[in-house]
């Protein structure tokens, strides 16, 4: 029988580091003395301070993914130029979705007032009118 893995501190701080660094949850998952996906989506759900920080250091798994793009297509060559672009764009699309200022703002505004008024005549219009 295998013993349940507890979600501690040291557990907390070392999934919420290498996410961080850009390494996927998935793949931490599947290390060894690590909790599986499906154990870390409960405590998602369990622990509102824990999903809090883990969207927190997506979001600077991203950045980093960015970086790595960036330092790939720095050093990318006739070989493997299809693959780093995919893969640049990959990130480009995972930072706008996570990081803000990376996202495309769409914004609609609207100021605009409607007045509907309804007027009825007074007794003294409406007995000139009859005359």
């Amino acid at each position: 029988m295998t013993k349940e893995i507890q979600l501690t501190t040291s557990l907390r701080n070392k999934l919420l580091n290498q996410l961080m660094t850009g390494v996927p949850l998935s793949k931490l998952c599947k290390e060894q003395d690590m909790p599986s996906l499906s154990k870390v989506y409960s405590w998602i759900a369990k622990h509102p301070d824990f999903a809090k920080d883990l969207v927190q250091a997506r979001r600077c798994g991203a950045q980093s993914y960015i970086d790595q793009a960036i330092e790939a297509l720095n050093t990318a060559d006739n070989t493997n130029i299809h693959v780093v672009r995919e893969k640049a764009s990959m990130a480009r699309w995972m930072a706008s979705k996570l990081i803000p200022i990376y996202g495309d703002k769409q914004q609609i505004v609207q100021d605009t007032k409607i007045e509907i008024t309804w007027n009825t005549p007074d007794d003294n219009q409406m007995k000139s009118v009859n005359s």
